[in-house]
């Protein structure tokens, strides 16, 4: 037992370390791990501290909504002063910290309508348990080991509810919720979905223990739990898809929703559920992610979070997609079966459920001859844990009579092109398919988590739709690892230096065999900043785009946005870019989950007095034209601040043909070198090209003043830094002398 003690803390250990050094080798730029406490009442102040690294010169706090400000209290602890205007509408909005060293990832904070209490930390046994009155909610974090305790008062045959949240505000809390009596018995443990719904016969008090269920812990372990007796709780919706209007209704099956009856249904916990329809319009929207946890593959649905109001506290949060111009089509569960088919029109939208146990749905959707189609099932994408089984088949018809064609089976989709940092897999089925002759599809489909117990209400939206061009793009900071050996992924952030260079991946997510050229362009930059490199090739799905600031640059701490232009069909089409972040910080992917969700907006931030530590630079010409056949040689400025004085190599990129042209190595005394190309051995082709160079350079760096006031402090750092993109017009070699 001993020995197996101290191995558990020697990985620990180990793995602490190697966190530690794939961080410390990076070049400072605020990251924010946690915020304490996570949310605000309207109308009120509450103070916060920030967790996290490189945090130093604290200036402020953004949010992502007006009304939310943060005034510095102490910059050295990292603590704020939040009011909450009385206008600001409820809901999850974003909060970033700004610094010395940047503007920082985000992380949610929720703005509500009850009062917000904060445990004190050292509630770690039922007999220090932490009060919790009725209509309020407490913000806590667990520690390593530990569980957290909190006391509740209780009346006779008195309803409880109580709805814990953390993952859906980025934190690592894997929760395990119990509700138990002061002799410590069990009587209730949390769903899925953080909710106890229990009902005490007798008088007294009762307690809540939470704790991670590995028992980590820590400041990035935090949650809020809320004790709503009386307020409405949403479990699912039906259907998940609706026409985007006012007048749209939907059905919420859930527990205290006011005029409600009682439904079919019960939930996770076999709590007979209540049923209500309302109108879209009378609901509450947000923009996501607004309190929800989505996949990245749900950027493909249009739609939003939205509550029901109440009159002094609203729902949680759910998930609705919108349909827009499509029809939608209810499933006929009385057609449930394999041998009997639902028809639906040739295009439209289908609404539904797998249920009950081992339910199987089938469909016969209309085509025709030379049509393009595209099938889509939805459902791990509304946010459901399901695993779809989709079988299709065309039917061809010919004078009456049907030739059927062979089977296809369909178990999950594969395609990823956001890569590591917004992994698009999923469960779900996509299928793209031309009709051959006029005819019919026949669709079946079945969750395969579903064939033991009816488990939980899950829906599913199957559409089909002709094939239209489009995109839609995402965009997020490269996180590109120091070297080869290393697979951490950081929490992104977007911070430019003086003379910098900041490598954005952005992918575009075609639909519709679109595969023309997409620009990109950014609004809303700040003198001296712009966007390099920000051009989609023809049937290209990702690109590494440059933001680079100049010497003149001006400090700035604001939104940004990038969109994408193309033709489509012969007009000129603009489409808004999505932004990403990671949620959690990664030291190795191969063994941990990238996790990553869609964030509000781009947030820039430029600080003019911190260089870049290394600059490399072509002077006034950065356009070298050449032969086919010949040469081009390229100087180069080789600029230092800091304690930057070691030799690197410099690595040329973004041009095929010149992966296998040598690196170049600049020596410590050097403040100019050439890079030469050899156009007619490398085989650079006829045209214009964008290439960068990229090193990875140690020295020490040094801080920009904190706090109006110059810095002496240094850190000992391995970075990798980019150039300005360079551009080499290859023209054609000229015809020889006679």
């Amino acid at each position: 037992m001993y020995r197996r003690v101290i191995l558990y803390f020697f990985f620990i250990l180990l793995f602490t370390v190697g966190l530690f050094s794939s961080v410390i080798a990076q070049l400072p730029s605020a990251r924010m791990t946690a915020i304490f406490p996570m949310g605000c009442k309207v109308g009120g102040e509450v103070e916060v501290k920030v967790y996290g690294s490189d945090l130093e010169g604290a200036t402020g706090l953004y949010f992502s909504r007006a009304g939310i400000s943060g005034k510095l209290l102490n910059s050295s602890e990292q603590k704020f002063q939040v009011k909450v205007a009385s206008a600001v509408p409820p809901g999850v909005y974003e909060v970033r910290f700004v610094g010395a060293l940047g503007v920082s990832n985000p992380r949610p904070f929720v703005v509500g309508t009850i009062n917000e209490l904060f445990s004190t930390g050292d509630n770690d046994s039922i007999e220090k348990a932490f009060p919790i009155t009725r209509q309020s909610l407490v913000n806590a974090s667990v520690l390593a080991r530990k569980s957290q305790w909190f006391r509740l008062k209780c009346d006779q045959n008195q309803r409880i509810l109580l709805r814990l949240t953390a993952a859906s505000l980025d934190s690592k809390l894997d929760p395990i919720m119990v509700l138990r009596n002061k002799e410590g018995d069990r009587l209730a443990r949390a769903d899925g979905k953080g909710l106890i719904d229990y009902t005490q016969s007798t008088a007294g008090d009762l307690y809540l223990q939470i704790h991670d269920s590995s028992f980590a812990g820590g400041v990035e372990y935090f949650f809020r739990v809320e004790n709503i007796t009386n307020v409405a709780h949403v479990d699912f919706v039906y259907p998940s898809v609706v026409p985007n209007s006012e007048e749209s209704q939907v059905t919420l099956y859930g527990r205290n929703l006011p005029g409600s009856e009682l439904s079919l249904f019960n939930g996770a916990d076999g709590r007979q559920l209540e049923r209500l329809v309302v109108k879209l319009g009378d609901l509450m929207r947000s923009d996501l992610p607004g309190g929800l946890s989505l996949p990245p593959a749900s950027i493909v649905l249009e739609g939003g979070a939205y509550r029901l109001p109440g009159a002094n506290h609203h729902s949680n949060p759910f998930f609705l997609t919108h349909a827009n111009e499509q029809s939608i089509i209810k499933e006929d569960e009385k057609k449930s079966g394999l041998h009997v088919s639902q028809l639906v029109p040739s295009l439209g939208v289908v609404a539904g459920r797998f249920y009950p146990e081992r339910d199987i749905d089938s469909f016969r959707f209309t085509i025709k001859k030379g049509k393009s189609y595209q099938l889509d099932l939805f459902s791990q994408r509304l946010g459901f844990n399901t695993h779809p089984y989709v079988t299709t088949q065309i039917v061809n018809v010919s004078d009456g009579k049907e030739v059927p064609g062979e089977v296809k089976e369909f178990y999950e989709s594969k395609e990823n092109l956001g890569g590591r940092e917004f992994n698009m897999t999923n469960r779900d089925v996509t299928w793209r398919f031309q009709a051959k002759s006029d005819g019919y599809l026949r669709v079946v489909l079945r969750d395969l988590f579903n064939q033991v117990s009816d488990g939980f209400f899950k829906s599913y939206v199957l559409t089909m739709r002709r094939q239209v061009p489009g995109f839609r793009l995402v965009v997020h900071p490269q996180t590109i690892p120091i070297d080869k050996n290393k697979r951490n992924i950081e929490l992104m952030t977007t911070h430019l230096r003086k003379g910098g260079c900041l490598p954005i991946r952005i992918v575009a997510i075609r639909q519709g065999a679109f595969t023309d050229p997409i620009r990109v362009v950014a609004e809303g930059l700040p003198k001296g900043v712009s966007l390099e490199s920000a051009e989609f090739k023809k049937g290209q799905n990702s690109i590494t785009a440059f933001l680079v600031a100049t010497d003149s640059v001006e400090a700035f701490t604001g939104d940004i946005k990038f969109l994408g232009l193309a033709e489509i069909e012969g007009n000129e089409i603009e489409v808004l870019a999505e932004t990403s972040v990671t949620r959690h910080r990664v030291a190795d992917y191969n063994n941990e989950p990238v996790l990553a969700r869609l964030t509000t907006a781009t947030v820039l931030s430029v600080n003019e007095n911190d260089p870049e530590p290394v600059k490399i630079s072509t002077g006034k010409n950065t356009v070298f034209r050449g032969e086919a056949d010949g040469k081009i040689i390229i100087p180069l400025n080789v600029e230092r601040h800091g304690e930057f004085v070691a030799n690197f190599k410099l690595k040329a990129f973004g041009i095929t043909q010149l992966d296998k042209l040598g690196e170049l190595e600049v020596k410590k005394d050097q403040n100019k070198t050439s890079l030469e190309i050899d156009l007619a051995k490398f085989k650079v082709p006829v045209g214009v090209h964008n290439f960068n160079l990229a090193s990875t350079v140690k020295g020490k760096y040094q801080y920009p003043p904190l706090n109006g006031e110059k810095s002496s402090k240094k850190k000992d750092v391995t970075y990798r830094f980019f150039t300005p993109s360079i551009v080499l017009n290859v023209v054609p070699a000229s015809a020889p002398e006679k």
